[in-house]
């Protein structure tokens, strides 16, 4: 895990199991699975549990709210009504709890879901490592649950200073909000070992002048961890190309269940950079490594150098590594319990299924031969790929 201490180990041995499952499944694992398997993997380390699409925000860079509930019935995880109930839940923990994998818990925002507390209890009692991603304006009220349960990781969503911040996230009172939630946390956590606390930081056009204030902001919160992450973004030239890739025809000649067009227009965002927006880029960066200046631990998603940040951002067709291993190391786990790694495959759905059932089943296995090939092109700028 990100930023792990031996106080946290301490507190919860049971991390160590997690850890060291990560560690084989990263250096040999995945490789033997990836050539051996044909499609089958080995016993996922770390799931997402999308607890509900709702979100108190709308990000100018995020493709999650230009989706609105009942737009679509085959969009199912995007409708309220169908959110799983507790048990549903807890269900799927106790299929997972002997092999331990982490749980990053997510959205939407996972704090509107109204179980969270129950579910997070839940959780610890079978011991597993608890990986929280909030936007933070509702954390407050959280912070005493996520501190005393023993949750070992925090990620809070802050773009920049406060009018970047809230032109960014697209509310007034955003910056505030998430500032007291993660003051709560601080307090509530005294001097404790966890929850860790990272403030992650999306970098947009918008927030490229204010990068090297960051450093400093996460120190005076009190953050142990200051992530800058390059944007997920695509255009529709390349959304065009992958939907004709991946089409109807597509789908059924390869046994593939997907929700189609496997990247909906308006389900991505198109990024605005461009090359002299690089120039500045290059110095913001330089100046977040001098203020950071070991105060704040720093790092960035994904790693690149210096040299890639140009193709990144604006060649689509620059020949990265054509691989992933995200669907060999986990899963994600959407509202209504479908289980969609991604792309819009549906690979079954806990609420009906057995989670191993689903993890090996026909679907996982054919989209894993199909990724071992070659990526796709919408692949293009997810976060989960390689691009080293």
């Amino acid at each position: 895990m990100v930023g792990c201490t031996w106080q946290m180990i301490r507190r919860n041995p049971g991390m160590i199991c997690t850890l060291l499952r990560e560690e084989y499944r990263q250096k040999w694992g995945i490789a033997l699975d990836r050539r051996y398997r044909h499609g089958r993997s080995g016993l996922p380390v770390s799931l997402n549990l999308d607890l509900t699409r709702r979100c108190n925000l709308k990000c100018i860079m995020c493709e999650q709210h230009r989706h609105q509930p009942g737009t679509s019935n085959a969009l199912s995880w995007y409708d309220p009504a169908r959110e799983l109930p507790l048990a549903a839940w807890v269900n799927l923990l106790d299929q997972v709890a002997a092999w331990r994998p982490r749980l990053y818990i997510t959205g939407g925002e996972p704090l509107i879901y109204p179980h969270f507390p129950d579910l997070i209890r839940e959780a610890k009692k079978r011991k597993l490592v608890i990986h929280l991603q909030t936007n933070g304006t509702l954390l407050e009220k959280a912070a005493d649950l996520l501190v005393d349960a023993g949750v070992e990781m925090v990620t809070v969503s802050l773009d920049g200073p406060q009018a970047i911040h809230e032109r960014i996230r697209g509310q007034k009172d955003a910056f505030s909000r998430s500032r007291e939630g993660i003051a709560a946390l601080v307090s509530a956590r005294g001097r404790r070992a966890s929850p860790l606390l990272l403030i992650n930081c999306v970098i947009s056009k918008a927030n490229m002048p204010f990068l090297d204030e960051m450093a400093p902001l996460a120190r005076e919160l009190g953050a142990d961890i200051l992530q800058l992450q390059h944007t997920m973004f695509n255009s529709a030239d390349n959304i065009e190309r992958h939907n004709r890739w991946l089409s109807p025809e597509f789908a059924r000649s390869h046994g593939l269940n997907l929700v189609l067009p496997s990247i909906p227009e308006g389900e991505y965002y198109e990024s605005e950079v461009t090359a002299a927006d690089l120039r500045h880029l290059q110095a913001g960066l330089r100046e977040v490594r001098r203020r950071a200046d070991g105060r704040v631990r720093l790092q960035f998603f994904p790693n690149l150098p210096a040299e890639l940040l140009d193709p990144y951002y604006l060649d689509l067709n620059h020949p990265f590594p054509q691989v992933c291993q995200a669907l060999w190391k986990g899963c994600r786990i959407l509202p209504d319990g479908t289980v969609s790694p991604c792309l819009h495959l549906v690979a079954g759905n806990i609420a009906r299924q057995p989670f191993r059932e689903i993890w090996n089943g026909p679907q996982m296995q054919k989209f894993r031969q199909l990724v071992n090939r070659g990526l796709f092109p919408g692949c293009a700028r997810c976060c989960n790929r390689s691009f080293t």
